[in-house]
């Protein structure tokens, strides 16, 4: 948890906020409007794992990129067994000095999660907090959720998951020393572990840009398992046309745009070597 000052009121916008996608921001946008308490978010450490939309250090990233000037992350077991009135009391008064409130429109509360944002809004009203209920937000149709997110990057349709995200679904993590059999095949590549908590992208091959120290780069990246070589371990693997650079232990921002093909397995590194060109000339021209 960030640090609150104890005379500075703040404005809580209550969440899980994976994934810090557009509906989220709408919650967060009522809070940054109050001028005249400080941005806060209440939120909660990781989920269950391979759910996570982001790393648990990215997400508080866009948190703080939205505007949000302080955390406070709570364990879930630390306040799971807590009345709504014991929230409101000891966690968004107690805690975080609250003087606003806003939580979208499905958000629940307290012990088996009894209580709902109108009783959060009736509780808060005893103590003159004010609380704005932020209604859904669409996208074709259908509300924007974490849990529609998770399974758009499942099945690779990583285009919808970005509209719904508002920016480009991206891990920012260490380069690991992989075999190093790009560079035997032409295609030298960054590799990097998925997280073990986050959920895994259909594996396949991904157009894709990379941050490398300040330089934006048009990559293609390949997740998944590599069938071909008969290793079964999960991992980003970006190519950047025309980079051979060591950059071991660096940490780098692999952003996923669109999704080229599925993983296959080839019947001879030859013909991994030639679909590996054809991959390329789809995101050089």
């Amino acid at each position: 948890m960030d640090k609150i000052i104890n005379n500075t009121k703040t404005a809580v916008a209550l969440g899980m906020f994976d994934g810090v996608h557009i509906g989220h921001i709408e919650v967060i946008n009522s809070a940054l409007r109050q001028k005249s308490f400080m941005p806060a978010v209440f939120t909660f450490a990781v989920l269950q794992k391979n759910e996570n939309i982001l790393p648990y250090q990215m997400k508080f990233a866009q948190l703080k990129a939205a505007g949000i000037k302080s955390i406070y992350s709570a364990d879930f077991e630390s306040v799971r067994g807590l009345s709504a009135e014991e929230f409101v009391q000891q966690i968004l008064i107690g805690k975080m000095n609250c003087g606003y409130v806003s939580c979208g429109w499905n958000f629940c509360f307290s012990k088996n999660a009894s209580a709902d944002a109108y009783e959060l809004k009736r509780l808060c009203a005893v103590h003159g907090i004010e609380v704005d209920i932020i209604p859904p937000v669409s996208m074709g149709g259908a509300e924007v959720s974490s849990t529609r997110i998770r399974q758009a990057i499942r099945v690779g349709d990583i285009a919808l998951a970005n509209r719904m995200l508002g920016y480009e679904l991206t891990y920012e993590l260490e380069v690991v020393e992989g075999a190093k059999l790009g560079r035997k095949l032409g295609a030298p590549t960054i590799n990097q572990i998925i997280p073990a908590d986050c959920v895994l992208p259909k594996f396949g091959v991904y157009k894709s840009r990379a941050l490398v120290d300040v330089i934006h780069y048009t990559a293609i990246t390949n997740i998944g398992i590599k069938p071909t070589v008969g290793d079964n371990k999960p991992l980003i693997e970006t190519h950047i046309p025309g980079f051979n650079m060591d950059i071991y232990g660096q940490t780098v921002k692999v952003s996923l745009q669109e999704f080229i093909r599925g993983e296959k397995k080839f019947g001879s590194i030859e013909e991994l070597k030639e679909q590996i060109h054809r991959d390329m000339s789809q995101v050089t021209g």
